[in-house]
């Protein structure tokens, strides 16, 4: 006897394309979140490298070499805000369809949410780098301003 293809609720695709939404989302942030950190290190670099020809640009180059890090961390620490709000947006939606979905229609079709560990490598690798890139501008301060 062969399967019978039966329609999907609305409720699973309505859940999958928010997945998906929020799944973009994430990986959105991360790409700019390496992108703007890229652009941050090159300025900051320059600016700690490069003697300046006179004494007012020296002051806008200090001035600048102090900025420079704490819009790096800002950006590092709002970027990391909105990529767990994502990752707590995704728990919510599969915990709604779980708790949601009394139909065995759904039984042929692709689980919504992956396995433990898969959710957990999924979601490391965006909250590490956010972190790492919080972790190098804080210590950039510190040591800029000699609290190290």
């Amino acid at each position: 006897m062969a399967s019978e293809n039966k329609p999907v609720s609305q409720l699973y695709l309505t859940t999958l394309s928010q997945l998906h939404y929020y799944d973009l989302s994430v990986g959105l942030r991360l790409i700019w979140l390496n992108n703007s950190q890229a652009f941050m290190f090159g300025v900051y670099s320059a600016l700690t490298t490069i003697k300046s020809p006179t004494p007012f640009l020296h002051d806008k180059a200090q001035m600048l070499n102090t900025v420079i890090p704490i819009i790096g961390a800002i950006i590092s620490l709002f970027t990391l805000t909105d990529i767990i709000s994502g990752f707590i947006r995704i728990r919510a939606l599969n915990n709604n369809y779980t708790e949601n979905n009394h139909s065995d229609r759904e039984g042929n079709f692709p689980r919504l949410d992956s396995t433990v560990t898969n959710r957990f490598f999924q979601r490391v690798s965006p909250v590490v780098i956010a972190l790492i890139f919080l972790g190098i501008w804080v210590f950039l301060i510190m040591y800029d301003h000699q609290w190290l």
